[in-house]
């Protein structure tokens, strides 16, 4: 009878240490996986979070400027605004093209400096947005130049033809400026980022 009480004492008690050290070795395994998996998440959640600061510092405020973006417009925005006469529009206007230009140079500089992700897809599509910046800035310094060369009776010519004037001076071929805001609005969504400092 003791020899029974043994045995089953014994057996019960290398049933528990197989129990707890299965349980053991399972938890075990499931550390690195977890972990791996917050690492992956990690680069995301950096770059995310440093492209909608850079995004919100620089770029927030630009769509300010979509009312010089094409005749349409300029008129509508010239329904409910003074029109200020046709030095001070061209005055503004490059105002307009030489902020957008240093904002967004800015937001590209910051981009390439200090916005990283190991993840392909993303680290491919912000490669894309970084190359169609470079050319909307050459664009705008184009548009620049272009309203630099208006000449001077232009000046005196009544709103809506200078207006007309203007944008086909400024207008210039295989423009970018779509190519980057679609990219733009793609991360965005992609990472749900949300306009924080517009006024």
């Amino acid at each position: 009878m003791n020899k029974n009480k043994i045995v089953t004492i014994g057996l019960a008690l290398a049933l528990t240490i197989g129990v707890v050290g299965c349980n053991k070795e399972k938890t075990q395994k499931e550390v690195p996986k977890n972990t791996v998996q917050e690492e992956n998440a990690r680069p995301n959640d950096e770059y995310s979070t440093n492209f909608s600061k850079y995004y919100n510092d620089y770029l927030v405020n630009l769509p300010d400027y979509n009312k010089y973006n094409d005749i349409e417009s300029i008129k509508k925005t010239y329904e409910t605004e003074k029109y200020p006469g046709n030095e001070k529009y061209v005055s503004d206007l490059k105002v307009a093209y030489q902020d957008s230009k240093q904002k967004i140079q800015s937001f590209i500089d910051s981009l390439k400096k200090d916005v990283k992700t190991d993840d392909k897809e993303l680290k491919k599509t912000n490669d894309e947005l970084i190359s169609e910046g470079e050319k909307l800035i050459k664009n705008l310094d184009e548009k620049i130049k272009k309203l630099d060369q208006l000449p001077d009776d232009a000046m005196k010519k009544p709103k809506d033809e200078f207006i007309k004037l203007v944008n086909d001076t400024t207008k210039i071929e295989n423009e970018t400026e779509n190519g980057f805001n679609k990219i733009l609005n793609d991360i965005k969504n992609k990472l749900g980022i949300k306009d924080t400092n517009k006024k």
